[in-house]
């Protein structure tokens, strides 16, 4: 088998193992996204992402990573098994698979918003999934509560704590603490 030339580049490789021969093929960012937009569930979650500002795209993304992460198991994109140290190599397995040698969920935030928001610096990315975790933290939980779960108050106690996204954002932070807490 080849070790990859450029793994710093490339988070996502390729291994397609048969009787002929072993190999690795590099998957590129672009691939990745296109291989995700193949499928109709995660197509509208990216075509919903890059009509919004970064932020909320950010929340959008953090709000569906669950499911973005099943949609990529399932398309084939993540049967490995998660490895914490990029010098683990992962036990290759005979036929097809997909292979991602050091999943780190912040870097495949990173890349699902570089799809969107390709011009945007890795500091701004950060920045941006840093505030979309702020809405769905324990702190944005209990400005909630005490806005008597009312979907103005609530909004408006969000957009205070934390200026920068959409109305429509804050009101679906609500949305997701309302549902959380049936």
């Amino acid at each position: 088998m080849r070790v990859a030339e450029d793994p710093a580049a490339v988070r996502v490789i390729e291994s397609t193992f048969d009787t002929r021969k072993d190999s690795l093929i590099m998957i590129t960012p672009e691939l990745l996204t296109a291989r995700l937009r193949s499928v109709p569930e995660a197509k509208l979650i990216f075509d919903k992402m890059a009509e919004l500002p970064l932020w909320d795209a950010a929340y959008i993304a953090l709000r569906n990573e669950f499911l973005l992460n099943m949609i990529e198991f399932d398309a084939g994109l993540r049967n490995a098994a998660f490895v914490e140290d990029p010098a683990v190599q992962p036990k290759p397995f005979i036929g097809p698979r997909r292979t991602i040698l050091r999943f780190d969920p912040r870097e495949m935030m990173i890349l699902r918003l570089k799809a969107v928001h390709p011009d945007a610096t890795d500091t701004r990315l950060l920045e941006a999934i840093e505030a979309a975790r702020k809405l769905t933290s324990q702190k944005a939980w209990a400005l909630m509560m005490d806005a008597d779960f009312s979907r103005a108050g609530s909004a408006a106690a969000l957009q205070q704590e934390w200026p920068g996204f959409e109305q429509k954002t804050y009101e679906l932070a609500y949305h997701d603490f309302r549902v959380a807490n049936r």
